[in-house]
């Protein structure tokens, strides 16, 4: 695995959290409780988050300013499991 900064695996394991929450809750097809609800706001909120920390400091501190760094995590961390 290539050296991947740790905000931007952050970034990459909110969004694969996130698309697993998705996809369970879709799988389910039963009522959305409160707390399925607030997990899922709460991995969003995460993941605005980082993802404004990326877009705001990302090029300044180095950590680079592009969105597909941001991608190739995601591949790279799904690859991993």
């Amino acid at each position: 695995m290539s050296s991947v900064h740790p905000v931007r695996a952050l970034s990459a394991a909110l969004e694969a959290a996130r698309t697993n929450a998705v996809e369970t809750i879709a799988a389910d097809g039963g009522p959305l409780s409160s707390a399925v609800l607030a997990e899922l706001a709460m991995l969003q909120t995460a993941l605005t988050a980082t993802r404004q920390t990326l877009d705001e400091h990302g090029t300044r501190l180095g950590w680079g300013g592009d969105e597909g760094a941001v991608d190739q995590a995601v591949l790279e961390l799904h690859s991993i499991k």
